[in-house]
């Protein structure tokens, strides 16, 4: 912020002096970037305007736990005596009940006599042995011994870091049914939000919501145009360099909404060129294009048993077990090969394939594995905001409470502005932090400023640039569902 921050918002409520008001008025007309710094104060007093705050549903419980304790103290009211009489009338019938039940004047239980057949209820005798599942008994037992393998070799680390993951990750959940909902509802979000992002009514009412400006729509549909303009070419044989460009154009195109024929038939391509490559890619672009093909089924319910088959495949390649895998080496995700970023999008997919059948438990377990390769390497000195973003864009509902206020503190060193033209790194830090957050209003007025860079030019950096601009409606765009429908 400026050094006259302080004389602008006097200028805004009318305080000081008239001549000192006057001349700082020709100063800020003098002078574009205090025009600029002028124009965005009077945005956050306009946002500021029409904030609102929902209570959680936290504030409820605690409501009702302060009603119940209230009662608890409050002292008990007269029992009313007509009570004594009810009380002494219930006895008496119940005594009357029992020298009936013994005394038997219509003799409709006769004595038992010795030698009587007694009525014994039938048990049904099993026809066979009890039903297995062999199946799944040698899966169980596969897992065991991997699981054991893993934790030799885990033990013999120099880091810890992956040790305690994969054991937090065997604790079992609170509540199983979580791990079955939440990707579900997240997968219906999406296709929601897609239809919503469709009408630029929907696009500026989210951007306006954030803080946001008309003007960026417009850049991101002309970035996007041009994004798709490239995706159709690979009908004709253009080939980028690595599936991850196309993923990213595909990842674009779909957060920038379709808005024309033309986009859904450049969608439709890249969908294509992914799905006939995707059983030959393995590690980083097996992330790359699982994390596009997962939006695309979530959008179009096209791809959803692939999705599922090679989701399978990517979590069997961190939690098979052999001489090699976790044998002799890490598996490839878990490597030192593999960039930051990478490991970002891979945490945020797997929380999405439980939605497509694939297992919760195993693909928590890769998230947890993720997430402490993320601190190993935290641990290791690198301190850069690639590291810090990663973790909060693909885990932050595995971080605790002060390790996710750390790292958004960590995160607040740096600027989308200063972080370009790593457009990818930016977008994860635009995704990651969630409205509500500390910090995050002032990253919406951050973002706002990328708007004005030149088109990066590539397919893959244009797509990002796109993705990282698009943020205020693609990334958390529920909260301004309701304004945009008009409730």
């Amino acid at each position: 912020m400026a050094a006259d921050d302080g004389a602008i918002v006097d200028l805004l409520l009318g305080e000081g002096e008239a001549a000192e008001r006057q001349a700082l008025r020709e100063a800020i007309g003098r002078d574009p970037l205090r025009t600029l710094e002028m124009a965005e104060t009077v945005a956050l007093f306009e946002g500021l305007r029409e904030l609102r705050t929902e209570p959680s549903p936290l504030y409820g419980c605690r409501l009702h736990d302060v009603v119940r304790r209230a009662e608890r103290a409050a002292p008990a009211a007269p029992r009313p005596h007509w009570l004594v009489g009810v009380a002494w009338a219930a006895a008496a019938a119940a005594v009357v009940f029992a020298l009936l039940w013994s005394w038997d004047p219509l003799g409709r239980r006769a004595p038992a006599r010795r030698g009587d057949p007694v009525a014994v209820p039938s048990v049904p005798r099993s026809r066979g042995p009890v039903a297995t599942n062999p199946t799944a008994d040698r899966e169980a037992e596969a897992w065991r011994l991997a699981s054991e393998q893993m934790r030799q070799r885990l033990s013999r680390e120099p880091s810890p870091r992956l040790g305690e993951a994969f054991e937090l990750a065997l604790v079992p959940p609170a509540d199983p049914i979580e791990r079955w909902l939440d990707p579900h509802n997240a997968l219906a979000s999406l296709r929601a939000d897609h239809e919503q992002r469709g009408r630029a009514e929907f696009r500026l009412a989210a951007l306006q919501h954030q803080g946001g400006l008309a003007a960026v729509d417009a850049r991101v549909q002309e970035l996007t145009g041009r994004v798709a303009d490239e995706l159709v070419r690979l009908r004709g044989g253009f080939v980028p360099a690595e599936a991850a460009d196309v993923a990213l154009g595909v990842r674009a195109l779909i957060a920038a909404g379709t808005v024309d024929p033309a986009r859904e038939d450049a969608l439709a391509v890249a969908a294509t060129w992914l799905e006939v490559r995707l059983p030959h890619c393995t590690g980083a672009s097996l992330v790359a294009a699982l994390t596009a093909l997962v939006e695309v089924a979530a959008v179009s319910d096209r791809g959803g048993d692939l999705v599922a088959q090679h989701g399978r495949r990517l979590v069997d390649e961190v939690l098979r077990a052999d001489a090699d895998t976790w044998g002799r080496r890490r598996p490839e995700l878990l490597a030192g090969g593999v960039a930051t970023a990478v490991l970002g999008d891979a945490a945020r997919v797997l929380r999405l394939l439980p939605g497509f059948g694939v297992d919760a438990a195993r693909c928590l377990a890769v998230r947890q594995l993720v997430l402490g390769r993320l601190r190993e390497q935290r641990d290791a000195g690198d301190d850069g905001p690639e590291v810090p973003t990663a973790m909060l864009y693909g885990c932050s509902d595995l971080l605790a409470a002060a390790e996710r206020d750390e790292i958004e503190r960590q995160l607040h060193r740096w600027t989308p502005l200063r972080l370009a033209p790593d457009f990818v790194t930016v977008q994860q830090y635009a995704w990651g932090f969630e409205p509500g957050r500390i910090g995050f209003a002032r990253l919406q007025l951050a973002l706002r400023r990328l708007a004005v860079l030149p088109d990066p030019g590539r397919l893959a950096a244009r797509a990002a640039y796109s993705l990282c601009l698009a943020a205020p409606y693609a990334a958390w765009p529920s909260a301004a569902a309701h304004l945009a429908a008009g409730d």
